[in-house]
């Protein structure tokens, strides 16, 4: 074999090995006799207290132990060898990511002596320059958070600066949660993860955000020296979900705010309007526990099941205030605008003539286009533009304020299933849920202005852990997500030879639509259709082992990933 071809097979391993997503945690240590002398062949056994799920590892001719793909939480960490007492730790925390260095020293005696530490100092990280912070179960509790939104406890963290408005960090927002830079790199270009998948719609914004009670931990590193993490040229934030435990346990929650508590808008007020009903109401739940059929099956220890559900009705008000014609305007009349200057004067715009190298136009008399000039298809239109409802300038401008409101329904669901086959083989799958719908800029409060706005996504991780040996563990992980943004015209299904329009234009149009009307200085346009369908969806496929060899952990892993956009619009025809 030639060099090029062995550096080309190595160029390949290694970019096989740089791109892996791991969100468990990992407990390294060394076992030692009280002279200092290393005890090789010890059994270390560490138990998630919460379900019962066990890890076993076994000290090396060095006295060195790995436990890697911990469930983060919290754990009893047991230590046995012949001639010494067991040796046990019956509480500490492993969080996501964290590479946790335990060591053990045991004490001459017999096996069925018990030393309990108790008082050791609190668990250092200290076997990676991974730079970053974990915001544990107990802050994500307790900490208040703007939409009770999860990853933007993530703005928190050292190293990253959020960019984004404070006010789209609802649960259904995608852009607003992710809108923060790390390590100085520009704004949304993070890799997003929940339980250590892609999270991510195609242009790096958030896909789905679990209910705040429904997370354990965010983790947060604006700098990875873990070749296993990629795709990002700022750092990572990884939400971790919580599953179920051997005790049932749920909560309920409703945070609600109505406009009977808020203030008129400065502008609706002064337009003599009354505040527009309004309300902010975020209401769900989460239950889980063990899987435990009454004198059939007792899945404690074993299987555990974990439900969330959340519900958004959202709506605030979003006035503006715009022009419409007078009554008087509807019909060609705009003498009121003549008596304000010269600059108003309508001229006719087929009497134009040559006269010295410049074009000269006759003016309606009195500022009064004739009725038989008025464009039928302009009539029409005028069904939809409304009435002015304030007095505005003296030349009619701002003479209309659209009291309008935006409003979001919103629903999302998560469901999980852990399953610990046995002390070495360990299982999750979960599936997650959330649709939203967005009714925006109906400022006529009909099909003339106005679209919905729909975001959906759908996502599901699958997870195994095997421990071949207790020197030898790998992990395998399939996920998908799926995510759908649409928009969808109130004015979708109209025929446009109902203005007054040609039939070839409704024959030559993709989708039936009331075409929407823009005006500037220059000019006027009419379009057909501004809707259209995105969706994207991320597949991955994972797997890492992890070895452990004399003084040294070796990890060799992939992560294949397939990405798959789409996009229709109808364009204007």
């Amino acid at each position: 074999m030639n060099k090029v071809v062995r550096g080309a097979m190595l160029a390949s391993f290694l970019s096989l090995c740089a791109f892996a997503q791991e969100f468990r945690g990992t407990i390294v240590g060394r076992v030692v006799d009280p002279q200092g002398a290393v005890v090789p062949g010890a059994k270390i056994t560490a138990t998630l207290t919460t379900t019962g799920a066990r890890s076993d590892s076994k000290s090396n001719a060095a006295g060195e132990f790995t436990i890697p793909f911990l469930t983060p939480g919290d754990y009893r960490i047991e230590g046995e060898a012949g001639g010494f007492k067991r040796y046990v730790r019956p509480s500490f925390n492993v969080g996501s990511g964290e590479r946790i260095s335990l060591d053990m020293q045991l004490e001459v005696g017999a096996q069925t002596e018990t030393i309990n530490v108790t008082s050791d100092a609190p668990l250092l990280e200290t076997t990676t320059a991974t730079m970053g912070q974990v915001i544990d179960a107990r802050q994500v509790e307790n900490m208040p958070m703007n939409g009770r939104t999860p990853l933007v406890l993530a703005q928190l963290a050292m190293g990253v600066i959020p960019n984004s408005d404070p006010k789209f960090n609802r649960p259904f927002d995608n852009g607003g949660p992710a809108g923060f830079s790390m390590g100085g790199a520009p704004a949304q270009s993070n890799e997003l993860l929940i339980d250590g998948a892609p999270d991510t719609t195609g242009n790096s914004r958030v896909a789905y955000n679990p209910p705040v009670d429904a997370v354990a931990e965010v983790r947060v590193h604006a700098f990875e020296t873990d070749a296993a993490f990629g795709h990002t040229g700022g750092g990572t934030a990884n939400v971790i979900l919580k599953g179920g435990t051997n005790t049932l346990r749920g909560s309920m929650y409703e945070f609600n705010q109505t406009s009977a508590l808020a203030a008129t808008p400065f502008f609706t007020n002064a337009a003599g309007q009354k505040n527009p009903v309004t309300r902010y109401n975020q209401y769900g739940f989460t239950i889980g526990g063990p899987l435990w059929i009454p004198k059939v099956f007792d899945g404690r220890n074993k299987v555990f099941w974990f439900f969330g559900l959340e519900d958004i009705n959202d709506s605030f008000p979003e006035p503006l205030t715009t022009t419409v014609p007078t009554a008087a305007e509807r019909n060609g009349d705009f003498s009121a605008l003549r008596a304000l200057g010269a600059n108003y004067q309508i001229y006719d715009p087929t009497t134009g003539v040559l006269q010295g190298g410049r074009i000269s136009r006759q003016p309606f008399a009195n500022n009064v286009i004739p009725a038989s000039r008025l464009s039928s298809i302009a009539k029409n239109y005028l069904q939809f533009w409304p009435a002015a409802n304030q007095a505005g300038s003296n030349d009619g401008q701002n003479n209309y304020l659209a009291n309008s409101v935006r409003r979001d329904t919103y629903n999302g669901e998560l469901g999980r299933i852990d399953f610990n086959a046995s002390d070495r083989h360990k299982m999750f799958w979960d599936y997650r849920h959330n649709d939203r719908i967005e009714d925006r800029n109906n400022r006529f409060q009909n099909i003339a202005t106005g679209r919905d706005l729909l975001r959906l996504n759908w996502g599901s991780t699958f997870d195994d852990v095997y421990t071949f040996t207790p020197t030898t563990v790998m992990n395998v992980r399939f996920n998908w997500t799926r995510f759908v943004e649409s928009t969808i015209s109130f004015g979708d299904g109209y025929n446009a030879t109902q203005l007054g329009l040609p039939a070839y234009l409704v024959a030559n149009s993709p989708r039936l639509v009331l075409p929407p009307l823009s005006f500037s200085n220059s000019i006027n346009q009419i379009t057909s259709d501004t809707d259209g369908n995105t969706p994207f969806d991320s597949f991955q496929l994972f797997g890492d082992v992890v070895k452990t060899a004399g003084r040294h952990s070796l990890k060799i892993g992939a992560d294949i990933r397939e990405l798959r956009e789409s996009n229709i619009g109808y364009g204007n025809s």
